[in-house]
């Protein structure tokens, strides 16, 4: 029981939280979403809101806690203090849920064993909600190459350029603490924003270290269930390789000495998409394609307005063929706009197209 008592009695404090773009309503649920994305921040803030004999806030990463004697006695602490709130993070099923008026339980995973669990997912951060973490209030051109460089980790914005690759390779080994992993990890930054098949993946990295087949294709499939790789399909042939996501996009770019500027603006033109839920393609002669809409969309970081013209005159049967619509350049800091015979096209920087309200 002494265990319990003192979580009961010191609950940690979001020290310096800056608000995110969600909220925790009343009512029990899953905050889901990928490694160091501030989950954690996120519902101490909502656990300062209820009165402090109201809750009991538990971090299943606390290496002080015996989980079997948690699992005995939980139940039979919440009932006798009148606890109405638990919040359970990093939760890992080693201790059945309380029965209360509100449980938060906290994973990378959406949590699926009870399906009438409303689910909320927290991704890291955007371009939008890291203006207000990153305080040096710079033009928005300049805080988008911050941005780029430190990447969309609650913990990095402001981090000095001087630091930045050794907290940027701290975290790798954090998240990614087997050996094995990193490896995944580390082929998988080449390919950021790059068609790729699971196959490929394989055959490359069997060339570097002892892996099997299962063994990866089990590591992707956890991957994409805590949200850290999404994919990419292409229009009309979803057999083809699709193109890889990773959702922190200056952690791949610190494994190289190389940058890959255009793997991580796909990356984070297209987590717009997904993190909106909006279905997204890509083309060949197209990076994303919204067919909803009939927009397409090319990146292109140092586009002016004759470049633009001569590449969309190479690619406009293919346009015409997909009945695009409208057709969005994004790039760096410049923006320009004229009609191609029947398409309009619109050139935006991506710090304006990111803090948009929503994907048109």
């Amino acid at each position: 029981m002494h265990q319990l008592e003192a979580l009961y009695e010191s609950t940690p404090k979001a020290v310096g939280f800056i608000e995110r773009k969600i909220d925790i309503p009343s009512h029990t649920l899953n905050l889901y979403g990928p490694p160091r994305c501030g989950k954690t921040w996120v519902v101490l803030d909502y656990a300062a809101t209820i009165p402090k004999k109201k809750r009991l806030y538990i971090d299943f990463s606390d290496l002080r806690i015996d989980k079997t004697t948690l699992a005995k006695s939980l139940q039979g602490f919440i009932d006798r203090h009148g606890i109405e709130t638990v919040i359970l993070d990093s939760y890992d099923k080693s201790v059945p849920i309380p029965n209360c008026r509100q449980t938060v339980i906290v994973t990378q995973a959406p949590f699926t064993e009870n399906p009438f669990m409303p689910l909320l997912e927290l991704a890291p951060l955007d371009f939008e909600e890291y203006l207000a973490f990153e305080k040096r209030h710079t033009h928005p051109e300049h805080s988008f190459s911050l941005y780029l460089r430190t990447g969309s980790l609650p913990s990095m914005a402001g981090t000095h350029e001087s630091l930045l690759t050794r907290r940027l390779h701290s975290l790798v080994r954090s998240i990614f603490p087997a050996k094995s992993d990193r490896a995944i990890f580390r082929q998988m930054a080449r390919h950021l924003g790059k068609p790729l098949t699971p196959h490929q993946l394989y055959t490359a990295l069997k060339k570097r270290t002892k892996i099997s087949k299962d063994r990866l294709y089990a590591t992707l499939e956890d991957l994409k269930e805590r949200r850290m790789v999404a994919w990419v399909e292409k229009f009309g042939q979803p057999r083809a390789a699709k193109r890889l996501l990773i959702y922190d996009f200056a952690m791949p770019a610190s494994m190289f000495f190389e940058k890959s500027l255009m793997g991580q603006l796909y990356s984070i033109a297209a987590w717009r998409f997904v993190g909106a839920q909006r279905e997204i393609f890509y083309h060949d002669a197209l990076d994303l394609y919204d067919p909803a809409q009939h927009h397409g969309y090319i990146i292109s970081p140092f586009s002016n307005a004759e470049s633009a013209a001569a590449k969309i005159a190479d690619r406009i049967e293919a346009l015409d063929s997909l009945k695009v619509k409208r057709l969005t350049i994004l790039t760096v800091s410049n923006a320009f706009e004229f009609d191609f015979d029947a398409l309009h096209i619109q050139a935006i920087p991506f710090y304006e197209w990111l803090v948009e309200d929503a994907i048109q």
